[in-house]
């Protein structure tokens, strides 16, 4: 009796490895036979897939056995934001071959040539250019004017307020900073003059010179030329004139925690007492004089300036700010700004005025010392990278 039992039990033991192949093999088709029928190749056989053509009830015929045996099917992943992914898949990305950087992203400072001189390798070389003989230099400043030399004022129109202030009253405002805005600083240099010598210009002024030549015809001295020195002589700029067009001043102010910009425009008085604004002011310096030593040969020379300007303001120590009586439809906030001292807008100038002889000379110079940037516009637009087919 125990053989028997024993010999069922060895007969249902071989029989399990069959029964299980056969059911993997009918498996295996009935999954082709699904895989035919489903036109999304992403789509993954579970139970809570429903993102696929396959419906649920084909999803339910599946065994568990199926599930697990699942990684040994391959399956392609394709990326559509509208599904749902399968978390084997990567995640849905812009798809890109390649990246440039911005050039016009680069530094906005940059350096002049600095060339290289040894006098291993210097030589002799004759040129033929201006030598400066003489010069000075003129430092001085100036108030703004009107038009024509008349009193300047300034308009005040409160732009911005960020923060509350008192409807009653005036109340402190402390300007912090004062911005200047215009369109072009143009020099008048008025008339330069070298004693009784004859000066002629050279260049016509225009909106963008800050350099004036002029052609000089001299009188020979004799006592100084017998000595081998210069002559020494009266150097006077009358009339010098510095015009700012299109100004206006940004006034960036605070009262207590609020913050104000108010804007001041250059305006004068008409025979009302009205302020008019104006398009432009004016800066009028007094004459400039000096003693300058030119060659005593007699021979010609040129006479330049070179100047450099720079706007700026005196100090504002008192300004209040409060509501205006009156609020026509021009008006946006209803506040007014009042300075007492008004501003003190201020222009600098420097002037060189050299004395230029040309000459022949004979330097010590190295020819291949100047090395220029090679500026390559075809490096600078594409860029190929080597690469192995």
């Amino acid at each position: 009796m125990h053989d028997l039992k024993r010999s069922k039990r060895k007969m249902y033991n071989k029989q399990m490895p069959a029964m299980n192949n056969d059911f993997q093999e009918e498996s295996t088709v009935e999954i082709d036979e699904l895989d035919r029928g489903c036109k999304n190749k992403n789509n993954y056989l579970d139970d809570n897939n429903d993102n696929g053509c396959c419906n649920s009830s084909q999803n339910q015929s599946i065994s568990n056995q199926q599930k697990h045996n699942h990684d040994n099917y391959e399956y392609e992943c394709i990326c559509e934001c509208k599904k749902t992914s399968h978390e084997d898949c990567d995640p849905c990305e812009a798809n890109y071959d390649s990246c440039v950087v911005n050039p016009c992203t680069k530094d906005e400072c940059g350096n002049g040539i600095r060339p290289t001189y040894s006098t291993r390798n210097a030589s002799p070389v004759a040129i033929e250019a201006d030598r400066i003989y003489d010069a000075i230099q003129f430092q001085v400043f100036t108030d703004a004017t009107g038009p024509n030399g008349e009193p300047l004022y300034f308009d005040y129109e409160v732009a911005d307020i960020n923060g509350s202030l008192p409807t009653v009253g005036s109340a402190n405002v402390v300007v912090d900073e004062v911005c200047m805005n215009y369109s072009s600083l143009e020099i008048i240099p008025g008339v330069p003059t070298l004693e009784d010598f004859e000066i002629e210009d050279i260049e016509d002024n225009t909106l963008c010179d800050t350099a004036f030549e002029y052609a000089v015809c001299p009188e020979r001295n004799a006592t100084c030329a017998a000595r081998n020195r210069g002559q020494s002589v009266s150097y006077k700029e009358r009339g010098l004139t510095v015009v700012a067009n299109d100004l206006v001043l940004e006034l960036r102010a605070h009262c207590g925690r609020t913050k104000i910009v108010a804007y001041a425009y250059p305006a004068v008085r008409n025979m009302g007492g009205k302020l008019c604004r104006v398009d432009s002011v004016e800066f009028r310096f007094n004459t400039l004089s000096g003693r300058m030593s030119v060659p005593s040969s007699g021979r010609p020379f040129k006479l330049r300036q070179n100047f450099r300007t720079n706007l700026t303001v005196d100090c504002i120590s008192k300004a209040y700010i409060s509501m205006q009586d009156y609020c026509g439809c021009d008006c946006d906030n209803g506040f007014e700004l009042t300075i007492p001292s008004g501003i003190d807008l201020i222009c600098c100038i420097e002037e060189t005025v050299s004395i230029l002889i040309n000459d022949q000379l004979v330097v010590l110079a190295v020819s291949d010392g100047l090395n220029p940037r090679v500026v390559d516009t075809f490096a600078n637009v594409c860029s190929f990278q080597n690469s192995e087919e």
